[in-house]
């Protein structure tokens, strides 16, 4: 993530890696959970994570990641699963993480060397510019959310102002770990919400093993280049409801109906 030294591991790796993912594509749909309440402390019970669909998921492992710093073994040495949903107020965002080690002492503005997610938001989903020497477009954010549950948000003028809106929590069991974060719409003004409206968007993981600093990226190559993220699209649907329920819900509105 840090300046030069990703970017000659990423330039070492290209030939290697290049197979696993290209720059540019890759689409999440976030369903609506506008009837739900999503409770930010890392116990994902109620995103009843079976409901989500392909479309709904990212499937992160080393076969379709693009590693560009560091090696990762195989799947339970990392391996993830993130899911986003949205309100009218908030997109939320969780994680479930295989990790077979996880290093976690660094704090505040240092938390990238933990084991932890990368949030990358284009709100206006325009591109532009984003790198570790400022002049980025205010429309580009990064949020680091670690194994400990503490958000940090980096390369944004208001990133102190952005940070004290993000509430995240991290549950672990054992190395592995969930993570469940809550971003305001109002922290990303450029984003015009509405049915079927797109933003920019990728993730990437630091798997930090004793203090090796592994990387990998859903999309693209250089993980602080907008132009290679993919899409987030809100999607005007809701997220499905298990069979009871819906059997619960039906029979209500038979019954209200008039006779």
């Amino acid at each position: 993530m840090k300046g030069a030294f990703a970017i000659a591991i990423s330039l070492c790796l290209l030939g290697i890696q290049m197979a696993h993912a290209g720059p540019t594509g890759g689409v999440i749909r976030a369903p609506s959970v506008a009837e739900r309440t999503i409770v930010i402390d890392g116990d994902l019970k109620e995103w009843q994570l079976g409901l989500f669909t392909d479309k709904q998921k990212i499937v992160l492992t080393r076969k379709n990641g693009f590693i560009n710093a560091g090696t990762i073994d195989d799947d339970k040495d990392f391996s993830a699963i993130v899911y986003a949903v949205y309100d009218s107020k908030n997109l939320y965002i969780a994680a479930e993480v295989t990790d077979d080690a996880t290093d976690k002492a660094q704090v505040g503005g240092n938390n990238w060397q933990n084991d932890c997610i990368e949030i990358w938001i284009d709100g206006a989903g325009d591109g532009g510019t984003m790198t570790d020497r400022g002049g980025n477009d205010p429309d580009n954010y990064q949020l680091n959310v670690d194994v400990n549950g503490l958000p940090w948000v980096y390369r944004n003028n208001d990133a102190a102002k952005i940070l004290a809106q993000i509430e995240s929590k991290s549950l672990r069991k054992g190395t592995n770990y969930t993570l469940e974060v809550q971003i305001p719409m109002q922290a990303i003004p450029e984003l015009k919400l509405k049915p079927e409206a797109v933003m920019g968007f990728s993730v990437s993981f630091v798997d930090s093993d004793n203090a090796v600093w592994n990387h990998i990226l859903w999309q693209g190559e250089v993980e602080h280049e907008p132009g290679q993220w993919g899409k987030l699209i809100f999607a005007s649907e809701a997220l499905a409801v298990e069979p009871g329920q819906k059997l619960t819900t039906q029979w209500g509105t038979i019954k209200r109906q008039p006779e």
